[in-house]
C-alpha cells in the first residue's frame, strides 16, 4: 500500500475501504467500555492538574468528539474529526491566529498541488516559509507573534515528510487526507509535536478493530498522565538540587538523574496526543519505548522519540545510505549516520540561531550523542551480535551495559540543558569544593 492509497478514486480503494469499514464497526457494550475510561481520564486529567486549563478544554473537546464520532458512518469519520480539529483552533486560539493558520494550510496546499512541476513547488514553498521566517524577524506587517509558534509546531518538519511523499507518489493525495494530517486538533495546544510520519497515518487508518486501537490509545494517555505526574515530582525534588547546593557526589547524582527526566515531559504528552488519535481510528506506533532500560547507544536512539529516528531514517539516512553503498556497507552507515545527527542539530538549533544565540552544550551534545552511537555502529558491523545468555553472567553484562549507557545519557542530558559549558562545569564540579570544605 503506497504513501497515498487514502487519496485515490473510490474505486481503486474499495477492498481496503471495506476492511477499514468493518474495523469500525459499532458495539454498544464495548463503546460503554471506552466512553467509561475515557471520562476516567478526562476525571485523572482534572484531579491532578496534569495540564493547564486549556489542556483540560482541548481534552474535554477531544473526548467529546470521540463519543460522537463513534458512531457516524464510516464515510463521516474523518470529515467530522477534520471539521472539529478546525473549529477547535478558533476556540483554543485566538480567531485572528486561528485563521491565518488556516489560511496558510490552504495556500500551502494549493502550492503543493497546482499544476507546476515538482521543482517549481518546492521553490514556492520554500518562498513561503522564508517569507513567514522574514515576518518572524523583521515583525513589518503586525502578525500576531503567537501566530508563528502555531505555524511552525505545525508546518515546519511534518511539511517535509508530506513533500517527500508526495515526491514518491503515484497519485496525489487528497485534500482530506492533507487537512487530518496538519490540522490535529492537539497541535493547537502542544507545540511540541511528534512528527508524525504521513504515510504511516493514512497506513494506519483504521487497520484494526476500533475498540482495540481505542483501547491501546487510553493506556498510551494514562501512561502519559503518569509520566506528566511524575515530572511534578522531579520538578519539586529537583529545587533542591541546585548547583550551589550539590556539594556531594550523591547529590550530583541526583542531581544529573533528575535533568535527565525531564524528558518525561516529551514523552508523556507526546504519549496522550498519539492517545487521542488513536480514538479517531489512527493506529500510530509507539513514540517512546523503555528509553531508560536501553543496553547501549544505539538501542537509546531507537527506542527514544521513536518518531524523531524514524523521521531521520526516511528523508536523511537511507537517501546518504543509499548514495555511498558502493563504497562499502559500512562506510554508507557511517556517512548516513553522521548526516542524521548533523541534521538532527540542526534542526533542534534553528529556533536558537534566529533568537541571535548560540549553544555550545547543544553542539556538543549531538557530536557525543552520534559519535557514540556510530561507535556503536561500527562495533555491531565487526561483532556478531551474540546470543541471549539468560544465565547470571548474561544478566549481570546486560544490567552492567544498561547502567553505563544510563549514565552516559544522564551526563550528555545535563550538558544539553544547561545554559552554558562553564555553567555545567561548575555543576559537576562544585561537590568536590564542597568535600574540600
Amino acid at each position: 500500500m503506497t504513501a497515498v492509497d487514502a487519496g485515490l478514486p473510490q474505486s481503486k480503494r474499495d477492498p481496503r475501504r471495506a476492511l477499514q469499514e468493518s474495523h469500525a464497526a459499532t458495539d454498544p457494550v464495548g463503546f460503554l467500555v471506552l466512553a467509561a475510561q475515557v471520562a476516567g481520564l478526562l476525571f485523572l486529567f482534572h484531579y491532578y492538574h496534569i495540564e493547564s486549563m486549556q489542556f483540560l478544554e482541548m481534552s474535554a473537546i477531544v473526548f467529546a468528539a470521540f463519543l460522537v464520532h463513534y458512531w457516524l458512518p464510516f464515510r463521516f469519520k474523518e470529515i467530522f474529526w477534520v471539521a472539529v480539529s478546525i473549529a477547535g483552533s478558533f476556540f483554543l486560539l485566538d480567531i485572528k491566529v486561528a485563521a491565518l493558520v488556516l489560511g496558510a494550510a490552504l495556500g500551502i496546499y494549493l502550492i503543493l498541488h497546482c499544476p507546476l512541476a515538482l521543482r517549481w513547488r518546492l521553490v514556492l514553498l520554500i518562498a513561503v516559509f522564508a517569507a513567514f521566517l522574514y515576518e518572524l524577524v523583521a515583525k513589518p506587517h503586525g502578525i500576531p507573534q503567537s501566530f508563528y509558534g502555531v505555524f511552525t509546531a505545525i508546518f515546519t518538519l511534518r511539511i517535509i515528510l508530506y513533500t517527500y511523499d508526495l515526491a514518491h507518489a503515484k497519485e496525489p493525495p487528497s485534500f482530506l487526507s492533507y487537512l487530518s494530517y496538519f490540522l490535529i486538533l492537539p497541535n493547537y495546544y502542544f507545540a511540541y509535536f511528534p512528527v508524525i510520519d504521513f504515510q504511516t497515518m493514512r497506513i494506519t487508518y483504521y487497520r484494526r478493530n476500533i475498540h482495540d486501537i481505542a483501547q491501546q490509545g487510553i493506556h498510551w494517555m494514562v501512561r502519559g498522565a503518569v509520566q506528566l505526574m511524575l515530572l511534578k515530582v522531579v520538578f519539586y525534588l529537583d529545587d533542591r538540587f541546585l548547583p550551589d547546593r550539590v556539594t556531594s557526589l550523591p547529590k550530583l547524582v541526583c542531581a544529573l538523574v533528575l535533568t535527565a527526566l525531564f524528558y518525561l515531559r516529551v514523552s508523556g504528552t507526546f504519549h496522550i496526543i498519539v492517545g487521542m488519535l488513536h480514538l479517531f481510528g489512527y493506529d500510530l506506533p509507539e513514540t517512546n519505548r523503555r528509553y531508560f532500560l536501553a543496553s547501549g547507544f544505539l538501542d537509546y536512539w531507537r527506542r527514544i522519540n521513536i518518531y524523531w529516528k524514524d523521521f531521520m531514517l526516511k528523508v536523511v539516512y537511507f537517501p546518504v545510505y543509499f548514495k555511498f553503498r558502493k563504497q562499502g556497507d559500512l562506510r554508507a552507515q557511517i556517512f548516513g549516520s553522521a548526516a542524521v545527527f548533523t541534521v538532527s542539530w540542526a534542526l533542534h538549533s534553528y529556533g536558537i540561531w534566529i533568537s541571535g544565540n548560540f549553544s555550545w552544550t547543544s553542539t556538543i551534545f549531538w557530536s557525543c550523542i552520534g559519535l557514540l552511537v556510530i561507535a556503536n555502529v561500527v562495533y555491531e558491523s565487526r561483532h556478531k551480535a551474540p546470543r541471549t545468555a539468560f544465565g547470571w553472567r548474561g544478566r549481570g553484562l546486560l544490567a552492567l551495559r544498561t547502567a553505563g549507557t544510563f549514565a552516559t545519557i544522564v551526563i550528555l542530558w545535563s550538558l544539553n540543558l544547561s545554559p552554558s559549558f562553564s555553567s555545567w562545569l561548575y555543576l559537576m564540579t562544585r561537590w568536590t569544593h564542597g568535600a574540600a570544605q
